[in-house]
């Protein structure tokens, strides 16, 4: 064997290499089956490591090699990624041995294209818009300004005017390095570890630990308000480029703008720049939706219903359901009414995420609730294209863990589980929608309407 021997092959072989050298761990992909469009649908992504576990962007956190790969389909197109830094957190503030200060790069960037970066906290707050890396892309650092915040998204856009080559992949990736000794995250990690010691010990003793826990929820309280100070400060250092000296930009200020977006009018761009600095993620999708829904939507709506021969267009209301099929009321002649009900229903994926893009009801379900949403929109999406509508998310049960209600080829890709990404999404995610179902109760899913008026040529969410 020229002179090397099987035994040695197998000595040298090392595992990490061979999962460096077929790619696990280090890149993953966008879900492109899925929307990603608005704060709120922040996609799951497509890759797996050597062990068979899901990856996002999380998983490359630290991974120097590692990236995300996805693309911009036309200018209007947005795509957002959460991630979560709480154990890299954790691990960098009891360790030297770990970094603290995290980066994340924009590159790869489409020759002749220039894309947007923009750094989202938890709450949908701007803390960070990607600066030139002086190698063609974009990075932004997150703020170690409170031990608290650990939830983030990314959101890559194209610049305005730019175009967008929708075949050509752009990088997502991750940098770290140290951060310094008298950071503020170790700050108060010290500050609440004092704290944290005696009231596990009291606790585990039996003893009042009201002082304790007063004490850390004061510290809490300290840098929440240094985590808002911070902001406002980032936020006026980015308005400087776009306002006059001594001039300020207040809330009344930026609704009027945000209106202006909602109803399609052409911002300037000291109006755009400014918007993109003190509105939230949810108040800048809120305004893109509505703009979407009278400049694109509906008259592709109307477009077809003219075609169908229905003119002059009736008024009348619509409702989606979370299955998504649409009903509509106010329309007397079954035929004409069938006729806008076909057409809807072709509408209705989109008019169910500009709904809940739109409605500040909905944006202001918590974290749970909004991933249930958009759980159950997938899982009956899928449902409808899988069984040709003959099962809904409503037909499904759970016991003991197995899934019930599905035809044989569907339990057995759901219920035998193989190494289908796709599939093994699907199955969790059902899972915890009716783990939600019986802790809370049918409430969110079987009450949710995306509800529209529909007067002459104008379309309205209710």
């Amino acid at each position: 064997m020229n002179g090397v021997s099987l035994s040695n092959k197998v000595i040298h072989w090392n595992p990490k290499e061979f999962a460096v050298s077929q790619n696990f761990n280090k890149v993953i992909k966008e879900n492109e089956k899925v929307s990603n469009d608005y704060y709120w649908k922040s996609n799951k992504t497509e890759g797996v490591d050597c062990f068979g576990r899901a990856l996002d962007l999380t998983s490359l956190i630290n991974k120097p090699d590692g990236y995300l790969q996805g693309r911009l389909s036309d200018k209007g197109d947005a795509d957002y990624y959460k991630f979560n830094i709480s154990e890299y957190r954790i691990l960098g503030t009891i360790s030297d041995k770990h970094n603290l200060d995290i980066t994340v790069t924009l590159d790869h960037i489409p020759e002749g294209c220039d894309y947007d970066l923009v750094l989202y906290d938890g709450d949908g707050n701007q803390v960070g818009i990607g600066q030139d890396n002086g190698s063609g892309g974009k990075r932004v650092t997150i703020p170690n300004w409170n031990l608290e915040n650990k939830e983030y998204t990314v959101k890559v856009l194209a610049k305005d005017g730019s175009p967008v080559n929708a075949e050509e992949y752009y990088h997502l990736s991750f940098q770290t390095q140290q951060a310094t000794e008298d950071n503020v995250l170790r700050q108060q990690a010290k500050e609440m570890q004092e704290y944290a010691g005696a009231l596990r010990q009291k606790l585990h003793d039996g003893q009042d630990a009201t002082e304790e826990k007063q004490a850390l929820q004061q510290i809490r309280e300290k840098y929440e308000a240094y985590y808002t100070q911070q902001m406002d400060e980032l936020h006026n250092k980015q308005a400087a480029e776009y306002l006059a000296e001594g001039e300020v930009f207040n809330e009344s200020r930026k609704d009027e703008l945000l209106s202006k977006m909602a109803a399609g009018e052409e911002l300037t761009e000291q109006e755009k720049g400014l918007v993109g600095i003190f509105a939230s993620a949810q108040e800048i999708d809120s305004a893109t939706a509505s703009a979407k829904l009278q400049a694109d939507i509906s008259k592709q709506i109307f477009r077809q219903m003219e075609q169908s021969g229905i003119s002059p267009i009736p008024s009348f209301e619509v409702s989606i359901g979370i299955d998504g099929k649409v009903k509509v009321d106010g329309i007397e002649d079954a035929a004409v009414k069938k006729k806008v009900e076909d057409i809807l229903n072709g509408f209705s994926e989109k008019l169910i995420d500009t709904y809940v893009s739109i409605n500040a009801s909905m944006q202001g379900m918590t974290k749970q609730e909004q991933y249930i949403l958009k759980a159950a929109m997938g899982i009956e999406a899928f449902l409808q294209k899988a069984t040709g509508g003959n099962v809904a998310l409503s037909d499904i049960t759970v016991e003991n863990g197995r899934i019930k209600g599905l035809d044989a080829p569907l339990d057995k890709l759901l219920n035998d589980l193989g190494q289908n990404q796709t599939y093994l999404d699907y199955r969790a995610d059902i899972l915890a929608i009716k783990n939600y179902e019986r802790m809370q109760g049918t409430g969110l899913l079987g009450g949710f309407s995306a509800r529209y008026t529909v007067d002459g040529k104008i379309i309205r969410a209710v």
